[in-house]
């Protein structure tokens, strides 16, 4: 997964994450209304006579308690009803944490997470020591990767020494973190106080099926309860954090089969149908869901996304496939399509693979698209993400100008399609990752994400994971910037790894890691190092490389604000010496650019036009990406007579931001055909028509150049007719089509 600079996990973790309400530590209260009914009638539904709690639920609709009435309308399906006499209760008791904590389960099970955690906030608040409250938030916090759902369930535990299901929730916590011991112990708890605690046997049979060893522990649940598919459920989760798609998938199935109304499990069989490339048996799974009353803003979000596949423009080619929003396909195809065949043929060559299935690529022009597409949910804060041959990302118009390199993302992506499949979907997830990163820089020095100040103080300070627990920087990061640390890590650990040992070393890892081999097996075989030695040896790395600006952070940005002082003041000289330095001498990171910005404005101010054009060509190779420098660049270029150069500058935009930027395509078209390079200008100016051009008979007539500089005769004839009937006295196009019948006539 490729992430921005805020990055994030997996694509759950990504969600922002809930904050913990301030309660009083009050001793429990209990309910001021009689529970023992509503818990009947669950007790049945949850021994699956269906028969015998239906009528028990009917039954409660003729209470006089608005809470109790609830539940009966709960459980007979009548969701919003219950919520509105959930309401009417809290009215009655409004002190009464229970009927906040049933309310919160109501809307946790079938609508949205944001109305549960409030819901619970206000009962915890009421009842901090609700062990029912804290479990309830626990497994909510806990669908958000939220690493409070630990301390929670763990309090939780402490309150009641019997409550076995705070010891499954925190064995499931476990295996999602990579702790499978800890997750076996957890679930062996809950077995001593509970002999049928079903879903820590399932814990026990996910471990043992991750690890591809054989298990009969579903089999002990199922023979507990033949229609358990919960344990299926679980299992298909975990297969879906380990990225192992396929297999998840034929576990929901089971998991629907066995329980044809567990919801949830129907939800994720559907979502991650959708990740796989399968729209069309997903929608089904959706639509099933939804109709039955199981509105969760995953299954209503990846509904309507699937409403807008009709607005996207899907084109094939050798190795793979485009899907594109009409609005833009016509701007971005080509080139996507250029870099998609170029990974592909690297990838296959570095790797020693052929990949069997084409590469499909979604590209998403509204974010929040992008986020429903990969996880059913907005909020995700990742640019791009591949289920194998499958990728999702956002296009560049997806976000700001300036802030998103597109083909960074679409590289990153593809070399995740290559390492998953290679590996069988094995692959921890540090070593994916890494290998991504790494990808990105081999393309070209200025693609990657350089470190920025958080990522170099965690380097001074060396705060980070040890290998052989890096994967947990990925799942349930404690620190605010961990999950960002863990991809720069990662991606310096296979930097040092192939530079060390050679890409043939890195491929034989590779294949240690598709024979169920773990991180620490795979170092000592290939690398023959103990975790704590390449730990040793990856740090001594980092720190020859970044060391430098990492001791020096402070003077780095006291001489960046001397020099924007300085620049301010009119003090070119000062601003000028400021600015070196910030800048001389140190590695590439993101406080970088900045510096060089500096120096160019003041030797602009000064005149000096060849010293201003040499600090921004750093600029750009040191990842500098604002459009309206680069564009400076080009100018500054071109009026040194390099237009070479120019185009190469305006080249870079086109990684960046080529969406909505006609003037872009027009003069890097222009470049290009005075460079004498036609199949490059051609292209561009293919992108400036599609970007609805002020004057689309000028480009229509640029067109018509490209296409006669490539023999292409007929149809520049044809895009010289579209211009002169857009403006018919446009002479430039007369003399053109003049010029092209004369050469027909004589040939």
């Amino acid at each position: 997964m490729k992430v921005s600079l805020i990055g994030l996990l997996t694509m759950s973790a990504l969600l922002a994450q809930a904050p913990m309400p301030k309660v009083k530590m009050l001793s429990a209260v209990k309910p001021t209304y009689d529970t023992s009914k509503a818990a009947r009638c669950w007790d049945l539904r949850k021994q699956r006579k269906v028969v015998e709690s239906t009528q028990c639920f009917v039954g409660l609709l003729a209470e006089k308690e608005a809470a109790i009435q609830a539940e009966g309308l709960w459980g007979t399906g009548k969701y919003e009803d219950a919520l509105r006499e959930f309401d009417l209760a809290r009215e009655v008791h409004p002190q009464d944490a229970e009927v906040r904590i049933r309310e919160g389960a109501l809307f946790f099970e079938r609508f949205n997470e944001p109305e549960a955690i409030k819901s619970v906030s206000e009962a915890l608040e009421m009842d901090a020591a609700n062990v029912r409250g804290l479990m309830l938030m626990a497994k909510i916090l806990s669908k958000r990767f939220d690493t409070k759902a630990v301390e929670l369930a763990q309090r939780a535990a402490a309150a009641d020494p019997k409550l076995y299901q705070a010891h499954e929730l925190l064995a499931q916590l476990a295996l999602e973190n990579s702790e499978p011991v800890k997750a076996a112990e957890e679930a062996q708890k809950a077995l001593a106080i509970n002999a049928k605690a079903l879903n820590a046997m399932a814990t026990l049979g996910t471990i043992e099926l991750l690890q591809n060893r054989p298990t009969d522990q579903i089999e002990k649940v199922l023979a507990i309860d033949p229609s358990y598919g919960e344990a299926w459920y679980w299992v298909g989760h975990h297969f879906v954090l380990n990225r192992r798609y396929e297999e998840a998938i034929a576990y929901y199935k089971k998991a629907v089969a066995l329980t044809p109304d567990l919801w949830v499990a129907r939800e994720q069989l559907g979502i991650n149908l959708m990740r796989t490339g399968k729209p069309e048996p997903a929608r089904v799974e959706l639509e099933t869901a939804y109709n039955a009353g199981f509105t969760s803003t995953e299954v209503v979000n990846s509904l309507r996304l699937m409403d807008k596949y009709s607005k996207f423009i899907s084109t094939k080619f050798e190795g793979g496939e485009l899907r594109l929003d009409q609005k833009e396909s016509a701007i971005l195809q080509p080139y996507f399509e250029q870099e998609v065949r170029k990974a592909r043929l690297s990838f296959e060559a570095k790797y020693k693979m052929h990949l069997d299935a084409p590469l499909e690529v979604e590209v998403y022009p509204n974010h929040e698209d992008f986020a429903v597409r990969t996880m059913g949910m907005p909020g995700l804060g990742a640019t791009g993400v591949s289920f194998g041959p499958v990728v999702a990302m956002d296009s560049p118009s997806a976000r700001k100008a300036g802030e998103y390199h597109w083909a960074s993302t679409l590289w990153h992506e593809l070399s995740h399609s290559y390492i998953l499949v290679a590996t069988k979907f094995l692959t921890p997830r540090w070593y994916t990752e890494g290998i991504s990163v790494h990808e990105e820089t081999m393309v070209s020095p200025e693609w990657g994400d350089p470190p920025d100040p958080g990522t170099l103080l965690a380097l001074k300070e060396k705060k980070f994971l040890p290998i052989a627990e890096l994967d947990r920087g990925f799942v349930r990061p404690k620190e605010p910037n961990q999950v960002q640390l863990s991809y720069f890590q990662a991606g310096q650990a296979i930097d040092w790894i192939v530079l060390t040992y050679g890409q043939d070393r890195l491929n034989a890892m590779t294949k240690g890691f598709s024979e169920h081999k773990t991180t620490v097996e795979v170092i000592a075989e290939q690398l023959k190092l103990k975790p704590e030695e390449f730990d040793e040896k990856l740090y001594a790395f980092m720190n020859e490389r970044y060391g430098k600006a990492a001791s020096k952070m402070k003077e780095i940005r006291e001489a960046m604000a001397a020099a924007s002082k300085a620049l301010t003041a009119k003090d070119y000289d000062t601003a000028i010496a400021e600015g070196k330095k910030a800048t001389d001498g140190y590695p590439v990171t993101a406080m970088l650019p900045v510096g060089y910005e500096l120096l160019s404005k003041a030797y602009l101010a000064k005149k000096d036009k060849a010293k201003a054009r040499e600090v921004l060509r750093e600029y750009a190779k040191a990842a500098g990406r604002n459009p309206e420098t680069l564009k400076q660049l080009a100018q500054l270029e071109e009026e040194g007579g390099d237009k070479a150069m120019a185009a190469a500058a305006l080249q870079r935009l086109m990684y960046i931001s080529p969406v909505g930027d006609e003037d872009l395509h027009r003069k890097l078209g222009e470049y290009y055909l005075d460079l004498q390079q036609p199949q490059r200008a051609l292209p561009a100016f293919q992108a400036q028509l599609a970007s609805k051009p002020v004057d689309p008979a000028g480009a229509y007539y640029n067109l018509a150049r490209s296409y006669l500089a490539l023999s292409r005769r007929p149809e520049a004839k044809e895009a010289l007719f579209q211009s002169l009937e857009l403006a018919p006295s446009f002479k430039p196009a007369q003399k053109l089509l003049l010029e092209l019948e004369s050469r027909s006539s004589n040939q």
